[in-house]
């Protein structure tokens, strides 16, 4: 029973019962508004749903799924052909597509990053993409240790990359455009204002890397010292960026 009195808490807490007794699953992410969480009675359906799209990346080639081929090189899902794509890698026709892709953006699995076209990174292949040489300032190099209670028990099933989580994560932010022709699995690359940033997988980091376009801070002259500081107030809004988006997509 719940009476009228702070009665969203009391439903919350009811909802977390019964997760933690095992009648459903209830997924209340971090960063996420409470509004927009949601339950799954059957997570082994829904893990392996999610799992035939995140395995693409393995597959071996076939000219006949051409729409898996597009979404294997490009990591883009489009609202006009997901329908064949879902077709050839075998999800269910039980499942509402619309729901699937929601579920994908909840997850930081996926990123809208314009009208009808969600962005994974996970299924791109490595290696065809590099950062230029010499950025303009030192790369940022991020580091972690995850908490023994870092992870949410509902998740734990899920397969996980906090690099390419927290490449949708900053995705998903109005300030960075991602640049899904330009990337791939462990290269992601953005403009972010009038700057040029990669996002690189390194072993035991990740890095950040950041270019200034020519319009921003090179002149004959050189660069003045209000570009300077527009350049370090932009690097420390990146800094401050990642370092929220590990935390959010680490569940820390």
């Amino acid at each position: 029973y719940i009476d009228d009195h702070q009665a969203d808490d009391q439903f919350l807490a009811l909802l977390r019962l019964f997760h933690h007794i095992g009648f459903f699953a209830y997924y209340e992410l971090k960063g996420v508004p409470l509004e927009s969480n949601w339950v799954c009675t059957d997570t082994t359906f829904l893990y392996k749903e999610i799992s035939k799209l995140l395995i693409i990346r393995f597959h071996p080639r076939n000219p006949q799924r051409v729409a898996t081929k597009r979404f294997k090189k490009e990591g883009i899902i489009n609202e006009r052909d997901y329908q064949e794509l879902f077709k050839e890698v075998g999800i269910s026709e039980e499942t509402p597509s619309e729901w699937l892709l929601q579920v994908l953006q909840n997850l930081f699995f996926t990123a809208e990053i314009g009208p009808g076209r969600f962005f994974i990174p996970t299924v791109l292949t490595k290696g065809h993409i590099e950062s230029p040489d010499c950025p303009t300032v030192q790369p940022l190099c991020f580091a972690f240790n995850f908490k023994e209670d870092a992870f949410s028990e509902n998740l734990l099933d899920l397969p996980r990359s906090i690099f390419c989580q927290l490449a949708v994560h900053l995705a998903n932010k109005d300030e960075w455009d991602t640049c899904p022709n330009d990337s791939d699995r462990s290269t992601i690359r953005y403009t972010y204002g009038d700057l040029e940033v990669f996002l690189i997988d390194k072993p035991g980091r990740i890095e950040v890397a950041v270019f200034c376009f020519e319009s921003f801070i090179f002149s004959k002259k050189g660069p003045c010292p209000a570009d300077l500081k527009k350049l370090h107030d932009h690097c420390a809004a990146i800094k401050g960026e990642v370092k929220e988006g590990i935390e959010v997509v680490s569940g820390s």
